[in-house]
């Protein structure tokens, strides 16, 4: 009897050692879960303002969580993700078809969208010209409008300042990619806050930042932002949805696609098992998280969208 007591203890020590081993990590480190612990994470630097809301959410709900973001450009970004210093990107695009080769059969991974974005032009408040086609748009990206009078004869204003924030944005990818081209012409700057800030005092200047820091009505530093500014209605192409009007990044014209400049975001974990990355990009995709989505001017994926069109 005592032979088979000892070997009873034996056997629950044995499994109480490796339960505690299967939450700590190769140096000892206690493994995260879902909603406790510590994550390093990365996200688009346009997209700052959205995660800081959804961090601060998150971890009010979840007091033993603690992530952190670090906001970087895309091209920075996604260089650390996959060299698998990150577990968690928040970023303006998918994985792209050379990264999707790189993780398969390495590396899983789990990517899902959770918005729909825009890409917003700006110009100073004193300038008249703010309505472009988004013909004219490829033309000033390629280069081949340079001045404000190219666009409006009457325009007393001089040559065009494009200004974006880093030259490795997913903002410039985007619209390289719209003309295509490796790059375009203009002025990188550090970050979205200063091309706002440059447009702002400069009337000749015409900037291109993420929606989301000129959208959030309840943000009031995006409000002051505005007040120094106009934002570019557009026109899509003869045929595409947003054809018949200049249309502003507004939520209800990326629900109905009549606003061309758009891009989804998406959350992609490499994370190997159901730790902190893994709770944290669930809740953005939770009803709570698409509601700061909701809130912030992007169109969220998940959440209903109730469209009410008046006359």
């Amino acid at each position: 009897m005592k032979t088979k007591n000892k070997f009873l203890l034996f056997a629950l020590i044995g499994i109480c050692f490796s339960a505690c081993s299967n939450n700590k990590d190769k140096n000892r480190k206690e493994l995260s879960t879902t909603t406790t612990g510590e994550v390093k994470i990365a996200a688009d630097e346009t997209l700052l303002s959205i995660i800081d809301a959804q961090e601060q959410v998150f971890e009010t709900i979840y007091p033993k969580a603690n992530v952190s973001a670090v906001y970087l450009p895309e091209l920075d970004m996604m260089d650390l993700f996959v060299k698998d210093s990150i577990s968690l990107v928040i970023a303006a695009r998918g994985l792209n078809p050379s990264e999707i080769a790189y993780f398969k059969g390495k590396h899983s991974y789990t990517q899902n969208k959770i918005a729909t974005d825009g890409i917003a032009l700006i110009v100073n408040n004193q300038n008249t010209d703010t309505t472009f086609t988004l013909a004219q748009v490829r033309e000033i990206m390629r280069g081949n409008f340079t001045d404000w009078n190219t666009l409006d004869k009457k325009s007393t204003l001089a040559k065009i300042n494009l200004v974006f924030d880093n030259k490795n944005s997913g903002t410039v990818r985007y619209m390289a990619e719209l003309v295509g081209q490796k790059a375009i012409p203009g002025y990188a700057l550090k970050s979205n806050e200063e091309v706002i800030k440059y447009v702002s005092e400069n009337k000749n200047a015409l900037g291109i930042v993420g929606v989301n820091w000129i959208s959030d009505k309840d943000d009031p530093k995006a409000m002051k932002f505005k007040s120094g500014i106009n934002v570019v209605g557009i026109m899509g192409d003869p045929g595409d949805l947003g054809d018949d009007y200049y249309y502003q990044p507004y939520q209800a014209y990326f629900a109905t696609k009549q606003y061309p400049l758009l891009r989804e975001i998406y959350s992609i974990s490499r994370e190997p098992r159901a730790g902190l990355a893994t709770g944290f990009a669930s809740f953005i995709s939770s009803d709570k998280g698409q509601k700061i989505i909701l809130k912030s001017g992007l169109l969220p994926a998940n959440a209903p969208i109730r469209i009410i069109q008046t006359n």
